[in-house]
């Protein structure tokens, strides 16, 4: 089973709040949290910590406070073989995957108009002609892409493979000696996500998380 946890921005929080949330978090993650220099990240940073703060809570898993996050080669963030979490935020969505059952990861995209033509060389030949041959060419730019992320996220490779050796065939990604299995998690028309685990392909919960006192 996969738990995953999302917040909807619809405006800044009040500056009380923040700091209501802020403090909640280790030292180490709030020195992070401030780093941003753009009010929007900081408070998607926040957010992911406190998605996954409370995600824990809710699951009644104890024994992990956000102290005992480490970071793999690649800045991938994670506690050890028996939990596992990824964090994604794009748009107005921050969500966050918990599972003790699966690796995991996931990735949200906002729709929005963009140059497509940029992206010709992060994709294969026959998955680029499937963009354009798309009823709506964005859409499928996106669902392309947030689908590689997911992926790169869960290996905790980032962007340091290139999305064009990644091969996806019936949501189903073979990679070294292993699948990953793609699922798309429905969150509203402007914007896209994908779950990305090794099998066997396990169910996943939705949790909607609101942030007040």
């Amino acid at each position: 089973m996969v738990h995953i946890f999302f917040y909807r921005s619809l405006s800044r929080l009040p500056a009380g709040l923040f700091e209501y949330y802020l403090q909640l978090l280790p030292p180490s993650i709030q020195k992070k949290v401030l780093a941003f220099k753009q009010w929007q990240d900081a408070e998607r940073s926040l957010a992911g910590n406190i998605l996954l703060l409370k995600g824990l809570q809710f699951l009644d898993i104890g024994g992990y406070p956000l102290t005992r996050i480490k970071y793999a080669e690649f800045e991938k963030p994670y506690f050890d073989d028996h939990l596992h979490f990824n964090i994604s935020h794009s748009g107005q969505y921050t969500v966050c995957a918990i599972s003790r059952t699966n690796l995991a990861g996931i990735d949200v995209e906002e729709i929005k108009q963009i140059p497509l033509i940029d992206f010709t060389d992060f994709f294969y030949e026959e998955e680029w002609q499937e963009v354009l041959n798309a009823d709506n060419r964005l859409n499928s730019f996106y669902t392309l892409w947030t689908k590689k992320e997911a992926f790169l996220k869960v290996i905790g490779a980032g962007l340091n493979v290139p999305l064009n050796k990644v091969i996806i065939e019936n949501n189903r990604i073979r990679w070294g000696n292993s699948d990953w299995l793609l699922q798309e998690v429905k969150l509203d028309p402007t914007h896209t996500c994908y779950l990305c685990t090794n099998g066997p392909l396990p169910p996943f919960e939705i949790h909607e998380i609101g942030l007040q006192h």
